[in-house]
């Protein structure tokens, strides 16, 4: 017998629903598997989190079952949740998501808020034992507390939880691997304070390690985004010595491999499905509207609006980028709804001073925020866009280095002292892009309902609708 044990891990993360990539993944992980295995070697094939957005119409039509339909054709075996599957998805609809999985979904970290207990569509660690190797899987995700309380889930701060679970299956395994969707700067921490953590298989920041790392004797190793790469960790476990001997990691591009008939096949069924089921008219528009990212739009503004009637808020605010394709004329499906809005982004209210709205409204108008490029937390689009408002009328200096002269709110002239409830998006309270809204109070996120929900339920009030197409800025010439 051989001294030396070979643990193969195959891992993906951040798919975000781009299955165009999955049937060549699904030949890396079956024809790898096949022959480490001919060769008497140990595989495991993970999934680290966000494998569904709701951004993609088969994801969107399914509630992301299509994509455990494409996780169970590829092998995988294990998987933990990214928050595009914990709180894009209702708690009724993630109850849902796995039960026809046929692999073990993993959260450390997750708990049901009132029950105070496991998913019932997970277990918070697994041992999996090969003849003569056992490895434990823990399984952590980002907690983005507040969201996952609105959900109706319980989301435990991490670290405290990855150590107490390693230390007492430290005995009980050969090798730990964390599956990981916190992110890169997390997982090199956690690999800094955990002892006994063997392995970190990471998500969630998108970054591309080709080798991997080694920090204080844990290897962090992630695959960048969408399937571009299939990461594969190597280890050598020595029986005599009992302890691990090799630890290497390396990436296999995806486009190398042939695509997957059969799954191809499946893939393209369910997007004839999807397509029956999202493009049916639920209504109709009387005008178009129309997208602008640089300017104020009757589009903008009905958003604006739809946000701060479904918050209860005195005053309406969102950016123009979240709009990506034109609402025409005549009959409007949930579909156009989604290639429109395809955002997995909800409302929030929180409650400003008067002097806190006009800095975050000055800040906006600038040509570097209107034109500024984003990324992440949950937005879809390119930029940040013109700021659509409602329940204010503004007006402002326009040019190259716009100013705010005046603001009424709901027709009274802004107070600086002066608390105001304001609707917009959560996305805002996660990139940090206006300072003055982190510095309000009295947060309220508004879960489930994305914003194309939203958008689905108030485009039949022909007032909101004909009151969007009414101005909100006023442009002065600079004197």
């Amino acid at each position: 017998m051989a001294d030396t044990c070979t643990l193969h891990l195959l891992h993906t993360n951040d798919l975000h629903s781009h299955f165009a990539t999955m049937p060549r993944i699904a030949t890396c992980l079956r024809t790898c598997r096949e022959e480490w295995e001919r060769s008497g070697d140990c595989v495991l094939t993970v999934d680290i989190g966000d494998h569904m957005d709701r951004m993609d119409i088969k994801s969107e039509a399914t509630y992301g079952k299509t994509n455990v339909g494409v996780m169970n054709r590829s092998g995988y075996q294990y998987a933990t949740i990214g928050n595009n599957e914990g709180i894009t998805l209702t708690k009724e609809k993630l109850d849902q998501l796995y039960e026809e999985a046929m692999f073990t979904v993993i959260t450390t970290n997750l708990h049901d808020a009132a029950s105070c207990t496991q998913p019932q569509w997970a277990v918070p660690y697994t041992i999996h034992e090969f003849a003569d190797l056992r490895v434990a899987l823990l399984g952590v995700t980002i907690p983005f507390v507040s969201s996952y309380r609105s959900m109706g889930w319980e989301i435990a701060e991490p670290l405290p939880v990855i150590q107490a679970q390693v230390a007492a299956l430290r005995s009980q395994a050969d090798v730990i691997v964390l599956l990981s969707h916190l992110g890169y700067q997390t997982d090199c921490w956690v690999a800094q304070e955990v002892d006994g953590l063997d392995v970190i298989l990471g998500a969630h920041t998108h970054h591309t390690l080709l080798h991997g790392e080694h920090i204080a004797g844990t290897l962090v190793a992630q695959t960048g985004r969408f399937g571009e790469y299939v990461g594969h960790v190597k280890l050598g476990w020595d029986r005599d010595a009992k302890r691990l001997a090799s630890v290497s990691a390396e990436l296999f591009a995806t486009k190398d491999y042939p695509e997957d008939e059969q799954l191809r096949s499946f893939i393209e069924k369910e997007q004839e499905a999807a397509q029956k089921k999202l493009f049916h008219p639920f209504t109709n528009l009387e005008h178009d509207l129309q997208v602008g990212w640089s300017e104020e739009t009757a589009f903008g503004s009905f958003l604006a609006a739809s946000i701060r009637k479904w918050t209860g808020a005195e005053i309406g605010l969102a950016n123009g980028g979240l709009l990506l394709a034109d609402l025409h004329r005549g009959g409007l499906s949930f579909g156009d709804l989604l290639q429109s809005i395809p955002h997995p982004i909800s409302a929030c209210a929180v409650t400003l001073t008067g002097e806190q709205l006009m800095s975050m409204l000055e800040q906006s108008i600038q040509p570097e925020m209107v034109h500024r490029e984003l990324r992440g937390y949950g937005f879809r689009g390119k930029v940040e866009g013109w700021m659509a408002v409602d329940g204010l009328y503004i007006r402002y200096i326009a040019g190259e280095h716009p100013h705010i002269l005046e603001i009424e709110v709901n027709g009274k002239p802004l107070v600086a002292d002066q608390e105001y409830r304001v609707g917009t998006v959560d996305m805002f309270m996660y990139n940090r892009l206006f300072p003055d809204l982190l510095q309000g109070t009295h947060i309220q996120f508004f879960l489930p309902e994305t914003l194309r929900e939203v958008i689905a339920r108030t485009v039949t009030d022909q007032a909101l609708l004909q009151n969007a197409f009414l101005p909100r800025w006023e442009p002065v010439p600079s004197p």
